[in-house]
């Protein structure tokens, strides 16, 4: 049986002598006195992980001693020992963090026995669940909250000890594709293989995290050099690149690793882990496994990402971004019928910044579920504005990541934004892309099966560029079909585009499914979708991107062109 370690406060030597007593008569023998120079510096002694319980002597410094050890989050369980039973002043404790009470002249031994073996069992369950909420259910490392407690203890420890400690950011290059190819099975066996294989090449001081998906943090603690750092991400690498085995076939992912010191390149959490994240980011854009640590000259654009990280936090908080509209237009009848909502950064010194200038950057910094839901909002005002302007049958389609839609709470908060809004939930389509579905199809296809009853209509864009299964057709709510501007780059005089646009109209067409043709620039373009009847089409022919207000004029414009451009 394990053995206990007991602690005993008071200044009477009899109290001393009755519960060491009825602690030796335990049978089985499991508790074991603390040291006597332990009492000498109490509050050390209740911070003490060694310490399993304390049994303290009521008196005036007992107040102060569990006000102390609730603020310092003691964890060992605080027994008081009383003269008598009052029941008033036992609740007054115990909400100062006594566990249990112990009446001078009853203790005897069964029940200081059991009130010890009660109070260590609770601790016990306690740590357990405390463990349990700082730990990755797939792997058993840290969870983002256990990682970030642990950091700050380290950082805590090296600023009094005066070493240095590193943080390492780890992303698996290719796991994307892993899921894709062998499904997600096979994806939580290479994520558990990598976290073991890491978790080797680490010290016995170090830590390991998972920040969430293929995503890891290392806390490396009391490091002499960058030498150092680098010796031991050098290992990492090679230990992830080793092949393994996934549905009996051999496979191999690389990784890239951004480190950053404290204290030197950041005193605070959050600056750390931006800096760590930054620099394996600028490792993530060279070819191969790499590592690199933060500097100040890192940078994906002019302004540096560091810059750039914290200017898209305050366009989230200021709600900076805004939606541009480009027209869907009915190839039959030239009509207006749909706008796709594209996302437009509403620079305060660069103006209007395209999505490809931040887009990534905001994936990696977890933005994307934020700004979709406020792309999502501003979708439903604007269906919303154009049923007021007389334009009631024209749909708004809006890009849904796959970050938005793994969400919980998506389908709830599409809800309340269309009641808010006041939206007509038949005019709203989200747009899905076939690696977005790849990735978790059968949990997607729930929140697609919610949405579809309110109304909402889904449309499988970039078709043909990702895997094209065609279950996903039959399986799934899909009631639009977007030809990718790839495929009609170089219509009509390229004949594989051709044979692919005339492939995928032709299956929309049996499939009762409408097919929408991207990216459409000149006449001749036009003419070859109209000729092989796809019924929509959208790109630079008709209109860009443009805002909201802009549309009754081009509506308007496009009644007097219709006959010319037809």
């Amino acid at each position: 049986m394990d053995q206990h370690t007991i602690l005993i406060i008071s200044d009477d030597k009899t109290d001393h002598l009755i519960i060491t007593a009825c602690l030796e008569r335990a049978l089985p023998a499991r508790f074991h006195l603390a040291p006597a120079a332990a009492m000498e510096r109490p509050l050390e002694a209740l911070l003490d992980p060694k310490i399993d319980a304390v049994i303290m002597a009521h008196g005036p410094e007992s107040e102060y001693l569990l006000r102390l050890a609730n603020k310092n989050k003691a964890t060992a369980p605080l027994i008081l020992l009383l003269d008598k039973a009052d029941q008033t002043q036992i609740e007054q404790l115990r909400e100062l963090g006594a566990q249990d009470y112990l009446i001078r002249g009853q203790l005897e031994d069964a029940l200081v026995h059991r009130v010890l073996d009660y109070s260590i069992q609770l601790k016990q369950a306690r740590e357990q669940i405390r463990q349990l909420s700082n730990r990755d259910p797939l792997t058993g490392v840290l969870n983002r909250a256990g990682f970030r407690a642990h950091m700050e203890r380290a950082m805590g420890r090296s600023e009094r000890y005066g070493f240095n400690t590193a943080l390492l950011y780890i992303n698996i290059d290719q796991f994307a594709n892993v899921n894709d190819h062998y499904g997600e099975a096979d994806g939580d066996v290479m994520i558990k293989s990598i976290s073991r294989r890491l978790v080797n090449k680490m010290r016995n001081t170090d830590s390991i995290a998972r920040l969430g998906g293929d995503e890891f943090a290392v806390v490396l603690e009391d490091v002499n050099s960058l030498a150092d750092v680098e010796l031991i991400a050098g290992k990492m690498l090679k230990s992830i690149s080793a092949p393994m085995i996934l549905s009996e076939q051999q496979v191999a992912v690389e990784a890239s690793i951004g480190a950053a010191i404290f204290p030197e390149d950041g005193t605070e959490f959050s600056d750390l882990v931006e800096h760590a994240r930054s620099a394996m980011q600028q490792a993530k854009s060279m070819e191969g496994g790499r590592f690199i640590r933060f500097s100040e000259t890192l940078a994906f654009d002019i302004a540096g990402n560091n810059s750039l990280a914290g200017e898209l936090r305050t366009a989230v908080r200021k709600n900076q971004f805004e939606l541009h509209y480009q027209p869907r237009i009915d190839l039959s009848t030239g009509q207006l019928v749909g706008l796709e909502a594209l996302l437009r950064w509403n620079h305060p010194e660069r103006g209007l910044v395209l999505p490809g200038e931040f887009i990534s950057a905001c994936e990696d910094m977890g933005l994307m579920k934020t700004i979709g839901y406020q792309v999502i909002q501003h979708a439903c005002s604007a269906q919303s504005w154009l049923t007021e302007q007389n334009m009631q049958n024209v749909d708004v389609a809006v890009n849904i990541s796959f970050s938005q839609i793994q969400d919980d709470r998506f389908v709830s908060i599409v809800k309340d934004i269309i009641a808010r809004s006041g939206a007509d939930a038949s005019r709203i389509e989200f747009e899905l892309t076939e690696s977005t579905i790849l990735k978790s199809s059968s949990g997607i296809k729930d929140r697609m099966d919610s949405l579809r009853e309110l109304g909402i209509s889904f449309s499988l864009d970039d078709f043909g560029t990702g895997f094209s299964q065609l279950s996903h057709l039959t399986e799934l709510p899909i009631s639009a079909l977007k030809i990718d501007a790839c495929f009609v780059r170089e219509l009509p005089n390229n004949d594989h585009q051709a044979a692919v646009c005339t492939m995928i109209i032709e299956m929309g067409r049996r499939l009762d499914i409408l097919v929408v043709a991207e990216g459409a620039e000149t006449h001749e373009q036009i003419q070859f979708l109209r000729e092989h009847h796809c019924q929509q089409v959208q790109g630079f022919y008709f209109s860009p991107a443009i805002p909201l207000q802009q549309l009754p004029r081009f509506v308007e414009e496009q009644g007097l062109n219709r006959r010319g451009q037809f």
